[in-house]
């Protein structure tokens, strides 16, 4: 729904309003027109009165939406696992046995080292 600066003035409604019998014709007009209202509190928007409809619409683009966004997530972190799976010869990836004797121990050392560990 696409609202004018005028619209948009009209449609900021007082709370004060809604004591002072007004409220049956602002809910009319948002049932039967599907317009939207700027509820104000001291003069400051705190609440926005919209049709079901309207809700539900938006309710369902938002739902449409977290879909896309995650489907996009998963489509970047394939992409990068797969990079990172074809970058096998790059520096970054070491084999853990090079990683054992980088670190100045033997494979037979680290059995040794682990069969001597308890766990409860």
């Amino acid at each position: 729904m696409s609202v004018t600066l005028l619209d948009l003035t009209e449609r900021l409604v007082p709370i004060s309003d809604f004591s002072q019998g007004k409220a049956g014709k602002i809910f009319n007009d948002v049932a039967e027109n599907d317009n939207e209202y700027i509820i104000l509190k001291n003069n400051q928007p705190t609440a926005v009165l919209l049709s079901v409809k309207e809700y539900r619409e938006i309710q369902e683009k938002s739902a449409k939406l977290e879909d896309l966004l995650e489907k996009i997530e998963n489509i970047k972190l394939l992409k990068l696992a797969e990079s990172r799976s074809s970058e096998q010869t790059d520096e970054h990836t070491t084999s853990f046995e090079t990683f054992v004797q980088e670190q100045g121990y033997s494979m037979e050392e680290l059995e040794d080292i682990s069969e001597s560990v308890e766990f409860e």
